[in-house]
């Protein structure tokens, strides 16, 4: 038995030598700081942030969450000192999954990110009145939505690259209403225009205009 604990203890001693196992440095530190005046309180291993903590910038931006690897990664808070904040989950330093962003008018996005950008279903509420409740791709409205205007006018429809675009439906806030195609936000391809008074408009429209 003796023989093969000496064994064992040579075979440990030689891997340690040969690299197989690393000594971290482990601490757990408050308001500790680096080469660029912010301040960390948490664990550093290996002096990398690692875990949860609390990392204050020289410009007053901060982030309460959890750090793999010295980038935010898993769920958080990041508070700007423009005033704008996210929170929820983050992937590689990046807003990614679902999360709140509250912008520095206090209007708010609840939805999914993807790679620091909306991307998926959400909905923003902005603080002058208006909102859009639907798909989202790279920061604009892309898909199926609703969008709400601040006197109540409804448009409910396709949307490509931030604006109406396919088919749907407005409903102005006046009692007129339409429906059929649109091109970023005006009338285009078929479609039936109905007046408050009762009277319709159906034909193929083309830049908001009827054309026959």
């Amino acid at each position: 038995m003796g023989g093969c604990a000496a064994a064992a203890a040579m075979v440990v001693c030689a891997m340690y030598s040969l690299g197989f196992f690393d000594v971290q440095d482990i601490r757990d530190v408050e308001s500790y700081p680096d080469s660029n005046g912010s301040f960390f309180t948490g664990r550093l291993v290996n002096s990398v942030m690692e875990g949860q903590g609390e990392i204050v910038y020289k410009n007053g931006d901060r982030f309460k969450g959890s750090f793999v690897n010295g980038v935010y990664h898993g769920d958080g808070l990041l508070k700007a000192a423009a005033g704008w904040s996210y929170e929820g989950w983050f992937s590689g330093g990046l807003p990614h999954g679902q999360g709140v962003f509250t912008d520095e008018n206090g209007g708010i996005f609840e939805g999914l990110f993807e790679a620091g950008k909306i991307s998926g279903e959400g909905v923003f509420e902005s603080s002058g009145g208006w909102s859009y409740d639907g798909m989202w791709d790279q920061g604009r409205q892309s898909g199926v939505g609703i969008f709400t205007y601040e006197d109540g006018s409804v448009y409910e429809g396709e949307f490509r690259d931030g604006a109406a675009s396919g088919l749907g439906k407005y409903s102005d806030a006046a009692g007129w209403s339409y429906e059929g195609g649109f091109l970023y936000g005006l009338f285009e391809g078929e479609g039936t225009l109905d007046f408050a008074n009762g009277e319709s408009l159906t034909g193929v429209w083309s830049g908001g205009l009827l054309t026959e």
